[in-house]
């Protein structure tokens, strides 16, 4: 894990597994109708960092949507609904203007293909 993600309130040895994970995440505001597209950076069973289109405010409850693929888990590819919370939000660099967003997975669901 970098050091820009690293909050020394947490023990890490009591912090989820991440996994690097570049894939697209689809993500909005629980109150908004419209998704905006993002990508993940790495995700864990408890959370999820992901780039993008428009940062959102602390605390705001999401609703996130991405495709886990075949291989992740040993488990047949699924469609990943989540309810989450924002916990971090993170300004980019100057040469990239998608925002950076750590949110905290509250709920899931799998929804399996036929």
């Amino acid at each position: 894990m970098s050091k820009r993600w690293a909050d020394p309130s947490l023990d890490s040895s009591r912090r989820a597994p991440r996994f690097p994970l570049a894939m697209p995440i689809q993500y909005r505001a629980l109150e908004d109708l419209v998704w905006l597209n993002g990508q993940i950076e790495n995700i864990s069973r408890s959370g999820v960092i992901f780039r993008g289109e428009k940062g959102l405010p602390v605390s705001t409850t999401i609703l996130m949507r991405f495709e886990l693929p075949a291989e992740f888990g040993g488990e047949p590819g699924a469609q990943v609904i989540c309810c989450g919370e924002v916990v971090r939000a993170i300004l980019p660099p100057a040469e990239d203007d998608r925002k950076v967003l750590a949110a905290r997975i509250l709920e899931y669901t799998f929804v399996r293909g036929a």
